[in-house]
Formats: C-alpha cells, structure tokens, sequence
C-alpha cells in the first residue's frame, strides 16, 4: 500500500510540474489568452489535492484587495479556480528570474515586489493603484511565507501590507482557507475538504491591522477545532 501511495504520489507531483510548465509556456507564447491558462492550470492543480471544496461567505465585488492566512504554495491555484475573475497577485520579483515560470509573472499583468529596493516600493504602490483603478483585485499574503512548522498559526503579518491599504485607501475583504496544507503527508497527497471563508469586507479603520489578524486566528481556530 505505501508503494502504490508513494506512486500516486510522485505520479501527481509530476503531472503538477508538468502543468505549471506548459502553462508558463503558453503564458510566454500567447499572453492574449494567460486567463484562460491560468484558470485550466490552477483547476487541474486543485482538482489534485481537494475532494470538496467549500466556499462560506460572499466575495465583495467592490473590494480591492483580498488578505489570507498563507498555507501551502498552491493557495494561489485554490484562490484562482474559486474567483472566476482575473484577479492579480503581488509575487516576489525572483520568479521573474526562473525560466518559463517567470512568463507566469511578466506575461500575466502580475505585481513583482522587490522589498530591499526603496524604490521598487513606490513603483509597486502606482501599480497597485493602476490595477485597482482598472477594476482588478489584488490577493496578498500578509505573513509573507508560510507557516511550514504549524500552518493552523499564521506568521506575524508583515507591516508593508498595512502601510500599502493605508496609503491607497483599499477596500479590504480577508479570507480564510482551512485544511490545504494537509493533503500533502510524507510521500502521500490525501485529498482534502477545503473551505475557504470570505469575511466581511471594510475600509481601513484604527487598529484594524491587529484586530483581523486575530480575528482570523480565531476563526482558524475554531475551525480546526471542530474538524
């Protein structure tokens, strides 16, 4: 049974790898239709890894931007199958340097951030506000990088994520998604229930930065918890 698991396993890892890679191509040939490649690769990525998946809440049609816990590298894939709409991420400006991989940043109207260049700040703050002008939404992971130890607990949420919805007067609506690390185990994808909560949206208020992170704390968790 481990060796027929440990099969599966390598057989969907591969199949995965294969997918971000013909997708990356596809984004670099014919960026026209990034959208469309997108969406089939995250679908098949998450088809992957979740059995069910359950959408609880409403997304806010006029938020700007969406903060989440960030779980496993494939939040990205679950997000962008659940959101019909393109959406635009803030990805870090060193997968611009992979080859094929970074036609999925460079091609797809993507956000690079380069936090030690002062600079790249600012530009990145005008894009922000051009995106958003032109009815996009921006998703970003406050913590930055994962939890790999206890993905139940977020990170300390990153002070730039503040200062860049304070500054431009976002609208902000946070979500939450529960159970994705856990498909993965040690050589073995045991496909999940996943939720992803959609919170109330809001504009910037005092305190607002301490106050949803442990907000969400709580909600993940209750929702492990009772799970």
């Amino acid at each position: 049974m481990k060796i027929l698991d440990s099969l599966i396993y390598y057989i969907k890892i591969a199949s995965g790898g294969i997918c971000i890679f013909f997708t990356g191509l596809l984004c670099g040939i014919n960026p026209k239709n990034e959208l469309k490649y997108r969406k089939a690769c995250s679908k098949f990525l998450t088809f992957l890894i979740a059995k069910e998946i359950i959408v609880k809440g409403e997304l806010d049609k006029d938020a700007n931007i969406l903060i989440g816990n960030h779980t496993h590298n494939l939040d990205i894939a679950l997000m962008e199958t659940i959101i019909k709409e393109k959406i635009i991420w803030i990805a870090k400006k060193e997968l611009s340097q992979i080859p094929i991989i970074k036609y999925m940043v460079t091609k797809t109207d993507m956000i690079l951030a380069d936090r030690a260049n002062k600079a790249s700040i600012i530009k990145m703050l005008k894009e922000i506000k051009e995106k958003v002008n032109n009815g996009y939404k921006i998703i970003l992971f406050p913590e930055g990088t994962r939890n790999k130890t206890n993905p139940k607990k977020m990170l300390p949420w990153k002070k730039g994520t503040q200062a860049i919805i304070e500054k431009l007067n976002l609208k902000v609506q946070p979500f939450i998604i529960v159970n994705l690390p856990f498909a993965f185990e040690k050589n073995k994808i045991k496909r999940q229930k996943i939720k992803v909560i959609f919170l109330e949206s809001f504009y910037p208020y005092p305190n607002w930065f301490e106050d949803i992170q442990k907000k969400m704390q709580k909600i993940l968790d209750k929702e492990y918890n009772e799970s």
